[in-house]
């Protein structure tokens, strides 16, 4: 990450999967902008160390550091607030370890954050196992049935209360 230091009131959110896939096949299913777009967002930009990406609808910021296959570092920029995302993966036998640390990230917010970080890597284990839709997953999500869009919105409420008793 950078060497921002922590202000008061703030925290760092770790959250680490395990996946049932090389390596190679985790980072470039979070790296290719073909792949990503299945399981996460739409991406665009420069997508290379100091060029600038923007996730469609949510944040962008700079890719800092990129050692494939193990490190992508970047900044999280939502609105004025600037934040560091730090992905690393370590394989283990047949399966990678990713570990998602997102700092320094005010209080406050680790709850939804946490949740949409999540949700995120949930998908994440669907794709690698071949388990979601074909196409882009804006467009599978917004064309799912009511009672899913419930029931995912009922796992995101969820998880965000586990991560508040975290906090407690």
């Amino acid at each position: 990450m950078t060497d921002r230091r922590y202000e008061a009131g703030t925290a760092e959110l770790v959250i680490r999967r395990r996946y049932r896939a090389t390596r190679e096949d985790v980072w470039d299913a979070i790296t290719s902008p073909e792949r990503l777009v299945r399981w996460f967002l739409p991406i665009s930009g420069d997508l290379r160390p100091g060029g600038r990406y923007r996730l469609e609808g949510n944040a962008g910021g700079e890719i800092v550091r990129c050692d494939e296959p193990s490190e992508i570092s970047l900044t999280w920029e939502i609105g004025e607030m600037s934040t560091d995302v730090l992905v690393r993966l370590e394989a283990d036998g047949d399966s990678t370890v990713l570990t998602l640390t997102h700092a320094p990230m005010p209080g406050e917010f680790v709850p939804g954050t946490g949740a949409g970080w999540e949700l995120g890597l949930v998908a994440l284990e669907k794709y690698l196992a071949g388990d979601l839709p074909e196409g882009r997953a804006v467009d599978w999500i917004a064309a799912s049935a009511p009672e899913d869009l419930a029931a995912a919105q009922d796992l995101a409420e969820q998880i965000a209360r586990e991560w508040v008793a975290v906090l407690g």
